[in-house]
């Protein structure tokens, strides 16, 4: 069962530390169990000198609400490293100098909160702790700071979350009106589905919903997830060059939408394999949205 990193404080850390201990090794992490006595106030650290603490905010809408939050997480808990652990702490580190104290949150959105970790890192340097080194920085890391690991997780343990609203009829319809041209293919295949007009206004209308919702889930791959915006392409692009390929061999009494219907059932066991933690609703919606987007460029005729 895939679960979704941002659905809980304690599954974002395990998630976190899965990747800290992918890209630091397990040799070189040091995990902090709070069974007994408490963790320290860190989750983990490295033997290079790194310290994380992960942090799942209530909310990430509201960037000035969700910088605060950020912010009121980092002096809680840098207090808890410099001075009511530190006892605890020089104990724990020995002879290993800390260099980066690193929030380790699903959301980075403020330069304002980089200010605020710079100001508060030179104060850090100042105590003179025996266990902070002198070139001491607190950052905040996302995810997006370890690609490789990511895919990894995501593709094998984790649920990929995409947070993509469905398109509106309202941007359907105007969708429609500023693309007379480029639905050209599409308006003269529709009649040939069914000659009701009002059938086929529904049908277009169905059509274009899915083919927006589509475009925009691969807009968010390619923003915020390349290396799998990149799977997904190459998957696509694979059952449309099969797809132009069986058309060309096939008899003239052959079913163009029966070729079309199989190489989506390939195209979805495809990306299933190769990203097993795509949700179901978002198969759908690539499902959809490629049989809307060959429907609307393929010059197939029906």
């Amino acid at each position: 069962m895939f679960t979704d990193p941002n659905s809980d404080p304690k599954v974002w850390e395990q998630y976190f530390k899965s990747i800290i201990r992918l890209h630091y090794k397990p040799a070189n992490c040091c995990d902090m169990p709070d069974s007994q006595n408490g963790d320290f106030g860190i989750e983990c650290y490295t033997l290079s000198g790194h310290v994380f603490q992960c942090y799942l905010p209530e909310q990430s809408s509201d960037v000035e609400k969700l910088v605060k939050a950020q912010r009121r997480k980092i002096s809680t808990d840098i207090l808890k490293f410099t001075k009511k652990y530190k006892s605890d702490l020089e104990l724990l580190f020995g002879d290993i100098k800390i260099s980066r104290w690193i929030l380790a949150t699903p959301y980075s959105k403020s330069s304002k909160l980089t200010q605020y970790c710079t100001q508060k890192s030179l104060r850090v340097r100042a105590l003179n702790l025996p266990y902070v080194a002198d070139d001491f920085q607190i950052l905040v890391q996302t995810d997006n700071d370890y690609i490789t690991e990511r895919l990894l997780l995501r593709r094998g343990n984790f649920q990929l979350n995409l947070d993509i609203d469905d398109t509106t009829i309202e941007n359907v319809v105007s969708f429609i009106e500023e693309n007379i041209g480029f639905l050209e293919k599409l308006n003269l295949k529709l009649p040939k589905i069914n000659s009701s007009e009002s059938v086929q206004d529904s049908y277009r209308h169905f059509l274009i919903q899915k083919y927006l919702d589509y475009q925009n889930l691969l807009d968010e791959l390619k923003r915020n997830w390349v290396d799998i915006y990149q799977i997904v392409y190459k998957c696509i692009q694979q059952r449309e060059t099969n797809l132009v390929g069986l058309s060309m061999l096939s008899l003239s009494n052959a079913q163009p939408g029966e070729k079309m219907l199989k190489q989506m059932e390939v195209l979805k066991e495809n990306i299933e394999k190769e990203i097993p933690t795509l949700k179901e609703s978002d198969l759908e919606k690539i499902n959809w949205g490629v049989i809307s987007d060959w429907l609307i460029r393929c010059p197939l005729d029906f």
